[in-house]
């Protein structure tokens, strides 16, 4: 909407470029003359805007208003275009010596309006030796001063559309005349408001605005001393609250970094100024022969608005909860008597709305279904149901439910049929339900039709231009979109929605994030195992709780039959992984370990030289370090020289022996095998 309006109290007569009836005033052939007229077509010497002027033109023509009521000359130019270096001088009187106006080249004076201070408007043009272009075309009309008095009001941000409970709202009035040089004083200026009933005196006003809505501002000025009156109306407009219904979470609750999604929905919310909708919580006669009938009555339409074809309806909406579709139909009826069926009977079983069932007395949750001619469904026999669980307004619960989605759907019958229907008068909704046994209720319906029908200040809704999830005030790309938090807890959504007002609306959700299973997998022998080795693999808590968890190994990535317990006995190398599930939340989450072997076999020396050079001065046993080892040392005649029954890293260093032969006996175990070598070393110094 223009942020600036005026008015003048007459119309403007302005001539069309074919309109050559009147008389035509070529610049040339009245160079040096003053035209006093009312009417007229002004141009340059070309005639038209279909031939050009010519080169060196230096030509001049005064018009005067012929109507001493209506002094003002106003010159309308509907084309101007001068080649380079060509001029149009505009002055406002009767020769040069008068307030120049314009100095009009190249295209400044298309379509706009040149107005006399004094009566009069003098005109010279002047163009160049070379280019020459096709000049201009104006028409000419004379103008009492008060047909010229124009009103603004510039609301505060330009605009006449803010958002619901704005509160006060600051409006300026602006009034003066189009002639540039007329001799007034603003001051002396009376203004009156009337805001939605309230009147306010001067130029600026505050009114304070709260509810979605129409809101009337109708401007009076009043110019005292020339005796002019003007008025212009405009309508501030608060916008409606969106409906963010349908907007969900597919989960209430998921597990850490499990996936999920989250579906916005903003639905603009219509403002009208009248009735558009029959809202009643009505249950429908259930196969009695009875049936359930409304009417919505019109009387806002120009008397000759009927509809001419489909596209004249823009909508048809029941909000309303039903056990089985198929048993229902759905007619509308216009003021000439034209019926159409939105749905008719059908084999369909599947849910409308979310209904109680085993009540014949609780409504349940009723949908809105529309009809309209860009449906996202077909008709609804076309249309597969969907599923989904619920638990109705009675407390029960229901899994696996067939459910026809809330959204449009294609009439059965053409919107043809209501042609030749008035707009005025009364529409009438009829539900029947043919068959007893199953009930539902009918809540609202509504009919809309084609936009421009309506009065401006009578309906308006403001579109939804931009919608935005956010997690912790941080945006999501998407919608829907898909998300998945790590860290437990309850987790907040924002959905924000702009509209066209540039309001900005929002709604949350919150999702409970459970936490993972936290373990580690131990094994028994420290990793690598030795050749031949198994280990003992046992899953252990990483917060030392006994939770209810079960488990399934897998090796390899290829899960193991019957190996669902806390502990596996690994005897082949490879990738170990468990999935551990915790039986009170269902979340699970995956353990792995890699068990890999080497080769602990022992390497004995059978020299060693203790002569504190640093090097091989102990008898010492390569990978003795992966078994429980006692050793037992003699000499050659039999003497015990050393004993020890925890023989790694304590080596024997040969201390207080002479130089020769000894014999030692190594017992070493791992796990349950215990072994025993015998042999000899030689001390060497």
């Amino acid at each position: 909407m223009t942020p600036f309006r005026f008015i003048l109290l007459s119309v403007f007569v302005l001539i069309s470029l074919g309109a050559f009836s009147q008389v035509t005033y070529p610049i040339n052939d009245y160079d040096g003359q003053t035209i006093e007229t009312c009417t007229g077509i002004f141009s340059d010497s070309g005639g038209s805007f279909q031939m050009p002027y010519g080169p060196n033109e230096d030509y001049s023509v005064t018009f005067c208003s012929s109507d001493d009521q209506r002094p003002v000359l106003d010159v309308f130019f509907e084309y101007f275009k001068l080649a380079q270096g060509d001029v149009l001088f505009v002055y406002d009187g009767a020769d040069d010596s008068a307030p120049l106006l314009w100095e009009a080249t190249a295209t400044d004076l298309q379509g706009k309006h040149v107005y006399a201070s004094s009566g009069c408007l003098h005109f010279r043009f002047v163009s160049s030796p070379t280019d020459q272009d096709n000049g201009w075309v104006a028409s000419m009309q004379c103008l009492s001063v008060c047909e010229t008095f124009q009103l603004g009001i510039t609301p505060q941000g330009d605009t006449f559309e803010f958002c619901p409970e704005t509160g006060d709202i600051t409006l300026q009035g602006s009034a003066y005349y189009l002639p540039e040089n007329l001799n007034v004083n603003p001051a002396q200026f009376s203004y009156q408001w009337l805001i939605d009933g309230t009147s306010y005196s001067g130029s600026q006003v505050t009114h304070s605005f709260f509810d979605p809505g129409a809101y009337s501002v109708a401007l009076q000025v009043n110019d005292p001393v020339l005796g002019c009156e003007a008025s212009l109306t405009e309508v501030i407009k608060l916008g409606t609250y969106p409906s963010f219904e349908g907007t969900m979470a597919t989960v209430d609750t998921a597990c850490s970094g499990e996936t999920f999604s989250l579906l916005g929905i903003a639905t603009p919310t219509i403002w009208t100024g009248f009735p558009t909708e029959v809202v009643e919580t009505v249950p429908i006669p259930d196969g009695t022969g009875e049936i359930y009938e409304s009417s919505l009555v019109f009387d806002i339409f120009e008397d000759e608005d009927v509809i001419l074809s489909a596209m004249d309806i823009d909508r048809v909406c029941l909000n309303i909860e039903h056990a089985v579709n198929g048993q229902l139909q759905f007619e509308l009826e216009c003021p000439s008597g034209n019926r159409i069926v939105l749905k008719d009977y059908g084999s369909g079983t599947s849910n409308l709305g979310e209904p109680v069932i085993w009540d014949q007395v609780t409504p349940g949750q009723g949908y809105q279904y529309c009809f309209s001619n860009d449906a996202a469904y077909g008709t609804m026999a076309q249309t597969a149901p969907q599923f989904h669980e619920y638990t109705d307004q009675a407390g029960n619960y229901y899994f696996n439910a067939a459910y026809l989605p809330a959204g449009s759907y294609t009439p059965d019958d053409n919107f043809n049929a209501l042609t030749g229907c008035p707009l005025n008068g009364t529409w009438t909704m009829r539900v029947k339900d043919q068959v007893p046994g199953d009930d539902g209720f009918m809540f609202r319906w509504s009919l809309y039709f084609r936009e421009d029908f309506y009065p401006d200040s009578l309906i308006f809704f403001p579109e939804i231009t931009q919608r935005r999830w956010y997690q912790n005030d941080t945006p999501l790309q998407g919608n829907p979109v898909a998300v998945s938090v790590e860290e437990p807890g309850n987790h907040t959504f924002r959905f924000e929605a702009t509209d066209s007002f540039g309001c900005l609306y929002d709604t949350t959700l919150t999702v409970y994030i459970r936490p993972l299973p936290e373990a580690e997998i131990l094994s028994e022998f420290e990793l690598p195992v030795c050749e031949g080795d198994s280990t003992l693999l046992t899953v252990s808590p990483i917060n030392n709780l006994s939770p209810a968890w079960s488990y399934q190994w897998s090796f390899n990535t290829v899960e193991i039959p019957g190996a669902i317990y806390d502990t596996l006995m690994a005897k082949t190398p490879g990738t170990y992984s468990i999935q551990v599930t915790d039986g009170e939340t269902g979340c699970f989450d995956f353990f792995t370990l890699d068990v890999t072997q080497q080769n602990c076999d022992l390497t004995i020396p059978n020299v060693f030289t203790p002569n504190g050079d640093g090097v091989n001065d102990f008898f010492e046993i390569l990978n003795l370090e992966y078994y429980q080892a006692e050793m037992v040392i003699f000499n050659r005649w039999g003497k015990k020289v050393f004993e020890h029954s925890d023989y790694f890293n304590n080596w024997w260093d040969g201390q207080g022996a002479p130089e020769g032969t000894y014999f030692y006996i190594l017992t070493y175990t791992r796990g349950e095998e215990r072994r025993m070598t015998e042999g000899v070393v030689t001390i060497v110094r």
